[in-house]
């Protein structure tokens, strides 16, 4: 019979494999998108690649989830900022894509390919912010509770 804790594993697991692929599916459905649909076509290829390969990550992590030590609470803040981190990274390409306008964090697309409607988006910047941050946080979880299961390994 499992634990608690390797019940609370298992289940985030599950739920962050689903989530992963839902994400990939997402990603590969924005491709369907007709670029007379939207305002600035690269946000859209952007929104594609991030989605997708943001789903793959997650996919990926999720795999990581029974492979870590942590408490219950960091690693339900684990999962929580693994999803904002993944799903604000494409969210701020399609946002773009819909409004026409990107962020100063992006300097090499707009160069570019300059959108329509500029480069001052709070919301695509506000996103790209919140991806940057909580991915970071879910990493630097990740890493401790992979050490820390480590460790327990060393120590039996």
């Amino acid at each position: 019979m499992l634990s608690d804790a390797q019940l609370l594993r298992v289940r985030i697991k599950r739920w962050t494999l689903l989530l992963g692929v839902l994400q990939v599916t997402v990603g590969c459905l924005i491709g369907f998108i007709p670029a007379s649909a939207i305002q600035w076509y690269r946000g859209l290829v952007m929104a594609h690649i991030e989605f997708t390969a943001n789903g793959v990550l997650m996919v990926a992590f999720g795999f990581l989830a029974t492979e870590m030590t942590l408490s219950a609470g960091a690693l339900w803040a684990w999962f929580a900022l693994l999803q904002i981190g993944t799903w604000t990274n494409g969210a701020a390409g399609l946002v773009a894509a819909l409004q026409g306008s990107s962020s100063p964090l992006m300097p090499s697309i707009n160069e570019l390919f300059p959108p329509p409607g500029g480069t001052a988006n709070a919301l695509v910047d506000g996103l790209l912010k919140t991806c940057g941050v909580t991915i970071t946080a879910a990493l630097l979880l990740t890493l401790w509770g992979l050490a820390r299961r480590l460790r327990q390994a060393a120590d039996a």
